[in-house]
């Protein structure tokens, strides 16, 4: 007599045993499981606990309102990418192979964010970005990966308007050596170009340099009148110290975030350089329209003071909410299946809403909508790139952040 028994006969003996109704019914009430891969040390490190706390905002607001798919809960599974690619592909590998989620999102660094896209395309499970680097969405992206956040060479055209704008003729160029930096190069130097003005240095750092003194010497040989810094916090500041202590003339400008002071000044930067170096230091970056009700009513829900600019936690909160309402549109949590609902629920036409709660209760009624977000109206292009991101034009007055206006949106 054989023992042995299929897996064909196995699963219709267990169909036909008068508890697999519930069984089912368990799957179904399951949690639909969401990574966080955020930046919570490392150069990111600044942005990392907002990014998270606007994630669980989403989540508690979506669950509160009844779930998805008849009552499912989402829940988040957070993790540090450490702004690190090794260290985001070892926390990426938890999150698909332990916590079988079903999308990975807030991973905001370019190089963490291009060493995890292998995974989750392997695996097809939905990719949202905060990162800029243009290759994110670059390739087969089987429709999985959507960036919240401009694409890293509109940046360029922004920030050499904010250098044009001050009227500045030679300007000196002292850049990070990484994929999302060298994407907005080509874009700042045809702009200033085509202002009138000249760049009369172009230097390039590396970013674990222990000093940065020879490649400020060398950009600030050609006597720049200006000199843009794009990078990320912990090399800009050494930079900001190092050309205070040299006593170099001429403005500094790099991104909000490298040289942020914030609303009240605690920023680390300002906390690390002191008052007196960071004075008059202009910084831009893609930014949420401050003024409109849907921010605002982000920033009150998210516990922080009016006026307060999240750059990145406001898209994240978008992320969590498109993603939800994404897999119910779909009826599937199937990644592939709502991925292709992102578009639809963001671009319109519909009914315009700015939370998931809203939209959620709209497509249980098969109405359609057009999901305009916290952090900006949102819309996307076929690949997945988010489009019309304005950008915010700073600068840092007695240790704080002054609105100087804006420069322009992405295209």
């Amino acid at each position: 007599m054989s023992l042995f028994v299929s897996r064909r006969s196995l699963l219709g003996g267990i169909a036909a045993l008068p508890f697999a109704p519930y069984l089912a019914q368990a799957q179904a009430n399951e949690p639909i499981r969401i990574g966080v891969l955020a930046p919570l040390t490392g150069g990111g490190g600044p942005y990392g606990a907002d990014i998270v706390k606007a994630s669980k905002l989403a989540a508690d607001q979506i669950n509160a309102a009844g779930g998805v798919l008849g009552g499912r809960k989402i829940e988040l599974f957070v993790e540090d990418d450490e702004t690190s690619a090794t260290a985001a592909v070892k926390a990426a590998r938890k999150l698909l192979d332990i916590d079988k989620v079903v999308a990975i999102t807030a991973i905001w660094g370019s190089a963490p964010i291009l060493a995890v896209r292998p995974l989750t395309l392997e695996k097809n499970v939905v990719l949202t970005a905060l990162g800029s680097a243009d290759e994110v969405t670059e390739g087969d992206t089987k429709g999985l990966v959507w960036r919240f956040q401009a694409r890293a060479s509109s940046w360029g055209e922004p920030a050499a308007r904010a250098v044009l704008k001050g009227g500045y003729k030679k300007i000196g160029l002292l850049h990070l050596q990484n994929p999302f930096v060298a994407s907005m190069i080509p874009s700042f130097l045809k702009t200033i170009e085509q202002g009138g003005a000249k760049v009369v240095s172009d230097v390039e750092f590396k970013p674990d340099q222990p000093s940065y003194r020879a490649e400020i010497e060398k950009v600030y040989a050609a006597e720049p009148d200006a000199v843009f810094v794009p990078g990320y916090v912990n090399q800009f500041t050494s930079i900001a110290k190092e050309i205070y202590r040299g006593g170099y003339k001429g403005k500094v400008f790099s991104l909000t975030i490298a040289a942020a002071a914030g609303i009240d000044g605690s920023s680390p930067f300002v906390k690390n350089v002191g008052k007196e170096v960071a004075e008059g230091i202009e910084h831009v970056q893609p930014i949420s329209p401050l003024d409109r009700p849907e921010y605002k009513a982000f920033v009150k829900a998210i516990g922080a003071p009016e006026g307060t600019v999240f750059p990145f936690a406001a898209l994240q909160y978008d992320a969590i909410n498109v993603l939800a309402v994404a897999i119910e549109k779909a009826k599937s949590a199937n990644p592939v299946e709502f991925a292709r609902e992102i578009i639809r629920v963001t671009n319109g036409p519909g009914t315009k809403v700015a939370t998931g709660a809203e939209a959620l209760a709209l497509v249980r009624k098969g109405e359609a909508i057009d999901f305009t977000g916290a952090g900006q109206d949102l819309k996307f292009d076929e690949r997945g790139e988010l489009l019309g991101r304005p950008f915010l034009h700073q600068v840092i007055r007695d240790g704080k952040d002054v609105i100087v206006g804006t420069v322009g949106g992405a295209a």
